[in-house]
């Protein structure tokens, strides 16, 4: 590794201390400022309330050297900022840099630029402290257990401990939920190990690993990352697990995070709240001294409904003085999101009471939570509540001396999770599209994460203070650049901005905005939500039944299948539109998660599409690639996705058995491994690529132009192949092998088909490799060329299987690079007339007897997410490349 990226590596990996941390970006006077203020602005709007935000800063190559520090300043005034490099170009200049804010930050209009940060008043710290981590800010103190089972054993604020013995909690049985008398199993998260990832001075972060165990089984790998920023009086929790176990006899009863609350008022001073996603809040006193026979006045009955302390008792209504505390004192309550559509609140009085379910309902609950009393108590949230239903809140003992709360990401209260594939036979390649594989179909090594937030709060949050907490976890807080700066920036390949300077090209703008509105309304429509599958969208829509495929082999889940989920980001880079932006997220982290296999056997691969995310038999590098993923991590410079990006890489050692040809040809013996240029290839540049400039580590840049060199040998070049571009893999070196047999005949080149291109395109960039450029000019410029073109270049006519759609901004790219007017009006043409480029008609309404509930669909023949990813992907690319030929 280069002396030019030491410093950088070092900070990526964590644990440094805070000196360290600062000299990252040492003071200005010592470095070369070239790089222009970036303005900033929050993603949907100026927050309510905060729980503070990190976020990334693209560069221009050059633009930003890498000791330059930088500061942020709010409506004009500097606010302080923590910063680190994300990731570098190959000059050793800051291509991305990771920023913090906590929530103290305010303000409308930020910008970013060159100087010296503002020092914050207080500086959060994270330290060693006997058996724990102890992080502190001046506000809150958060204790992180090295060992055993209880991980948070204290979140302080000042004199009072606001909540102990934070645990995490697993719940299985042996059965599945229609089985007679399954066994139940408790499982306590037992740490392992705990790393300071990063100590102030303006949000510490501590990451902590362990498993879950119960009577000498240890299962489900587990990450819990707890960030506190400075003056902030809430901490952010982010958990993460693994799927390990076997779901044949493992079924999730309950999943969470369980705390124990002291509480200290009298029972009619103490209170729950609950918030919903129209802004609303149920909330009530665990004694109600409202409603009752006789009147406690008016004052009394005012501070019980905003949370406040009641009057002196003996200022209330002698009658009610004298019996209150004859009133029901209520012990317990739940919140149960059941489903997208309707949660519930219930409460009893103790465990031998009956519960009342009619408490509270609604629609939709905002993940927002408290339990405590005038004098303080814990405010609790998670995000994406009713997304992933079904989710809770348990607030148990309230009317005691210590209040037990458990935020369940999976809720006891709904049936059992059942991990197993949708059936015991394979229906069929053929017909359902279902590529069926013996032991395939196991969801070993997929991950889930849930984000939650814990305040120590002083007192109740008056209803005001809960609707604004409560859009923390429904819209949580994002500072976002505008799309020029992305663009200038020179990130993320060749995309466009938008162009409205025709009748012509505004269509096209129309038809992008019209297929994102479709997608977002199908989303909420046919409600795909719940635990495993929020962020995806499904592949086929079936227009006899009016219903999207999600009962028929390959055709239900997307998972990302033709760069879903990229080309929404793109279309976020380019508007800035926060909805877009969810959406994009949303399907990052659940193909990340959901769709990738993280550990074993499988490890650095993804399943395909199929009724069952993980059940598809094949195995492909191109759904787990980081290139993908990395939108979403550069733009919030998220941790666990880094961790995400990092797991890639054990794509390379998987392939050796796992290879993706073997279904379609018989083994071989001259090489370690098989896979094809695109898309395996081109994946595992995706991953190298993103470790190299993470990192600064130039071995991951070298297995890239090794290959590069390697295929520039080949007679055929990026033709070469049988079922569209086999060859042989060296995972030890990155060398690959020409078998040199069926060369130009490869079916279907679905090379490209996964961002290949831009994967290409954005590595050309960063390394020089002429030979392979001009390979891969060949392949562009004559892969959709005439017949009498080939015959010129290669001595023969060949079919390379390309998709006209997919490939017409490869072509249109040779154009560009040869400066070539007729190839890049030729990419246009091949866009324009495939019905698959064509955009889809105005969606219409379905009602009556045909469907359940009314629905939009588009009235067309097939309509396939594929078409509708690969469409958008190609304009935005064509108006980049050949903006002149545009219609």
């Amino acid at each position: 590794m280069s002396a030019d990226f030491s410093l950088s590596r070092r900070l990526f990996l964590g644990g440094v201390s805070a000196a360290a941390a600062m000299s990252a970006f040492p003071p200005a006077s010592h470095a070369q400022n070239r790089a222009a203020g970036v303005p900033l602005r929050w993603l949907n709007g100026t927050p309510g309330a905060s729980t503070g935000t990190a976020f990334g800063v693209p560069w221009p190559k050059a633009a930003l050297p890498k000791d330059t520090p930088l500061t942020l300043v709010a409506d004009g005034n500097p606010v302080p900022v923590q910063s680190w490099p994300l990731a570098h170009w190959p000059d050793g200049s800051v291509k991305w840099s990771g920023h913090a804010v906590s929530g103290r930050v305010s303000g409308s209009n930020f910008e970013l630029r060159p100087g010296s940060p503002a020092a914050p008043g207080v500086p959060v710290t994270a330290r060693r402290e006997g058996g724990a981590v102890v992080l502190s800010n001046g506000t809150v103190e958060v204790h992180v257990a090295t060992s055993g089972p209880v991980v948070l054993p204290q979140i302080r604020r000042g004199a009072r401990s606001t909540a102990t013995g934070g645990t995490l909690v697993l719940e299985l049985q042996d059965k599945p939920e229609d089985s007679d008398s399954p066994a139940h199993q408790q499982f306590s998260g037992v740490v392992d190990a705990v790393e300071i990832e990063r100590s102030g001075p303006v949000r510490a972060v501590v990451k902590v690993t362990g498993t879950y165990r119960s009577g000498g089984r240890s299962i489900l790998p587990w990450t819990l990352r707890v960030y506190l920023g400075e003056g902030d009086e809430s901490l952010r929790l982010v958990h993460s697990f693994v799927w390990d176990a076997d779901e044949n006899r493992d079924f999730v009863r309950g999943l969470g995070l369980r705390v124990s609350v002291a509480m200290i008022d009298e029972p009619h001073d103490r209170h729950l709240r609950f918030g919903t996603t129209e802004g609303g809040v149920w909330g009530e006193p665990v004694r109600v001294l409202t409603g009752l026979r006789r009147d406690p006045g008016e004052a009394v009955r005012r501070a019980q409904f905003e949370g406040t302390a009641t009057p002196p008792v003996e200022q209330w209504d002698e009658r009610v003085r004298n019996g209150y505390r004859e009133l029901a004192l209520w012990n317990d309550f739940t919140l149960f999101q059941e489903s997208p559509r309707h949660f519930a609140v219930w409460k009893r009085t103790s465990s031998r009471g009956s519960w009342l379910k009619h408490a509270g309902r609604g629609e939709r609950a905002a993940g927002f939570g408290y339990v405590g009393g005038a004098s303080g108590g814990l405010g609790f949230g998670m995000r994406d509540f009713w997304q992933r239903f079904p989710r809770s809140f348990d607030v148990r003992g309230a009317a005691g001396e210590t209040a037990e709360v458990t935020l369940w990401s999976y809720a006891p209260q709904a049936a059992a999770m059942d991990m197993r594939t949708y059936d015991t036979e394979a229906h069929g390649l053929g017909l359902a599209y279902e590529d069926v594989q013996e032991d395939f179909g196991s969801p070993h090594g997929m991950m889930r994460s849930t984000e939650m937030t814990l305040w120590a709060l002083e007192s109740t949050p008056d209803r005001d203070a809960v609707a604004a907490l409560s859009r923390t976890q429904t819209d949580p807080p994002q500072l976002v650049a505008d799309p020029r700066t992305y663009h200038a920036a020179g990130v993320f390949g060749r995309w466009s901005l938008p162009d409205r300077s025709t009748p012509a090209r505004s269509a096209l703008e129309d038809s992008i905005e019209r297929d994102v509105e479709f997608y977002a309304g199908q989303v909420e429509q046919r409600e795909w939500y719940g635990f495993w599958h929020h962020g995806d969208v499904m592949h086929t829509y079936d227009p006899d039944r009016h219903e999207w495929r999600y009962d028929v082999g390959g055709y239900a889940w997307d998972n990302a299948e033709l760069g879903t989920d990229a080309m929404l980001w793109y279309v976020f880079l380019r508007t800035g539109d926060a909805r877009t932006f969810r959406l994009a997220e949303a399907m990052t982290r659940h193909v990340a998660e959901v769709d990738t296999h993280h550990a074993g056997r499988f490890a650095g691969l993804g399943s395909r599409h199929a009724v069952v995310h993980w059940g598809d038999g094949a195995k492909e590098a191109r759904v787990a690639e980081a290139y993908t993923k990395r939108f979403a991590h550069y733009l919030t410079a998220d941790e666990l996705l880094g961790d995400v990006l990092r797991s890639s890489l054990q794509a390379d050692e998987t392939l050796r058995e796992i290879d993706p040809l073997r279904a379609v040809l018989p083994p071989q013996t001259e090489a370690p491994a098989r896979l094809r240029i695109g898309p395996d290839w081109y994946a595992l540049v995706s991953n190298w690529m993103t470790e190299w400039e993470r990192t600064g580590d130039t071995r991951w840049r070298d297995r890239i132009v090794t290959g590069m060199r390697d295929i520039a040998t080949f007679p055929a070049g990026l033709f070469t192949g049988e079922a569209g571009g086999a060859v042989g893999f060296d995972p030890a070196t990155g060398h690959l092998t020409n078998f040199n047999r069926g060369d130009f005949e490869g079916s279907r080149n679905l090379g490209m088909a996964f961002l290949g291109e831009q994967i290409l395109w954005e590595v050309l960039d960063l390394v020089d490799v002429p030979e392979f450029r001009q390979t891969y000019l060949d392949f562009a410029r004559y892969g959709q060329a005439v017949p009498e073109e080939k015959i010129a270049r290669y001595g023969r006519d060949f079919d390379a299987g390309l998709f006209p759609t997919i490939y017409s901004r490869v072509s249109a790219w040779a154009g560009e690079q040869l400066d070539d007017p007729a190839l890049r009006h030729r990419g246009w043409q091949e866009f324009r007339t495939d019905p698959q480029g064509q955009p889809w008609p105005t969606p219409t309404q379905v009602d009556g007897p045909a469907v359940p509930a009314p629905v939009e669909e588009i009235p067309a023949p097939s309509v396939a997410t594929n078409d509708a990813a690969q469409r958008i992907l190609a304009t935005i690319t064509l108006l980049a490349v050949a903006p002149n030929e545009a219609p």
